[in-house]
């Protein structure tokens, strides 16, 4: 069973997308968000857009592009967590968070 917080870290969503975005644009965070939105063809709302989002993020500015990277390490370490969670279920004596500590 995969869970959705595989060791307590959910996997990002468009919102994490927009709420970086808006964080490290500050000020301008609501027009470069919209400019994305544009590119990618996207409402905000897609449960599915996250990767075309991703990809225009990558595309755009140098901290948009760092922003995508984030998120791109964020997902990858959900997946590797999930995976490792089928093995070793967090409930393990095995596990790093059975202690106690989150990776």
């Amino acid at each position: 069973m995969i869970t959705e917080t595989p060791y307590g870290l959910a996997r990002p969503t468009m919102d994490d997308a927009r709420a970086a975005i808006h964080r490290v644009h500050a000020g301008d965070g609501p027009q470069v968000w919209s400019r994305l939105l544009k590119a990618t063809g996207l409402t905000g709302d897609e449960g599915d857009g996250l990767e075309r989002m991703l990809a225009a993020m990558h595309d755009a500015d140098p901290t948009s592009r760092l922003c995508a990277l984030a998120l791109r390490i964020r997902i990858t370490s959900h997946t590797q967590l999930a995976a490792a969670a089928r093995v070793i279920p967090p409930s393990s004596p095995l596990s790093p968070s059975s202690s106690g500590e989150m990776l």
